[in-house]
């Protein structure tokens, strides 16, 4: 069964990747930002369909559904797949930050950079302040920016360090932040690492894995504002969403230091 959905799938996911490119390329230029906006949460979903998943939005109590909220906001989620831009686009599209390697891979790097996406080259002296001048102009201009403050990936059963460098941009732009818990589970709401994206795994293998896996849903829980009020540090506005994430998920707290930033304090 699985060759057989992937027999379905992978065409599908091919010929949308095209479509995509023709997009940005030629209809971005000649639309309004709201237009691109709702070009991009369509096809963020059917993306995410020929992938065998849905997205399913849950709203934790005192939090409000993210396509409402208004004016610039700064997402910080935990990062479990390549899958979480399009599932956060899926339902209300964001500026996101993501590591400049991405920008290599075949097809789905060029489509997120044509819709605003952030890179940042890890290791760089002042890639860390050009990223958060590039965020904050979009905050203050009322969109949403969205940030993996873990810096790398996990199997969705923990929440790595959270590193508020970035989150300095919803300060210095004056909006709140919302953490968002990301996690992949079967029909019958059993966690699943189909989709987990960790380690040593490669791009072309994950989306092997995930088109032959029977169906995913991909579970967004939008949690309460968190205020980045006067006096508030980066370090605090980074706690406080990592530990309403772990809370909402039922996930545990580890505080391992990926290997990249235990080689770059070495």
């Amino acid at each position: 069964m699985s060759w057989l959905r992937r027999l379905v799938r992978l065409p599908a996911l091919v010929g949308l990747l095209f479509g995509g490119l023709l997009t940005v390329f030629l209809v971005f230029p000649l639309v309004s930002p709201l237009r691109r906006d709702a070009m991009v949460r369509r096809w963020s979903r059917m993306l995410l369909a020929c992938c065998g998943l849905r997205v399913r939005e849950v709203v934790r109590t005192g939090g409000e559904a993210l396509a409402l909220h208004s004016g610039g906001r700064m997402l910080l989620a935990n990062h479990v797949s390549w899958l979480d831009i399009f599932v956060i686009n899926a339902v209300a599209p964001a500026t996101f930050v993501a590591k400049s390697e991405i920008a290599r891979w075949p097809l789905v790097g060029t489509l997120v950079a044509r819709v605003g996406t952030v890179f940042i080259e890890r290791g760089r002296r002042r890639a860390v302040h050009e990223v958060i001048g590039a965020l904050g102009r979009r905050l203050e201009a009322g969109r949403r920016a969205a940030v993996f403050p873990e810096g790398t990936t996990t199997d969705g059963q923990r929440v790595l360090p959270f590193f508020g460098n970035l989150a300095q941009a919803a300060i210095a732009a004056k909006v709140p932040v919302v953490p968002i818990g990301l996690r992949y589970v079967d029909p019958d709401g059993i966690p699943s690492h189909a989709a987990a994206f960790v380690g040593d795994d490669h791009f072309m293998d994950s989306v092997w894995r995930i088109t032959g896996h029977p169906e995913l849903i991909a579970e967004m829980h939008v949690l309460p504002v968190i205020d980045a009020a006067s006096g508030a540090t980066r370090h605090g506005l980074a706690e406080q969403a990592r530990l309403a994430i772990s809370q909402s998920l039922d996930i545990a707290l580890d505080d391992t230091l990926p290997a990249f930033y235990r080689d770059r304090a070495a």
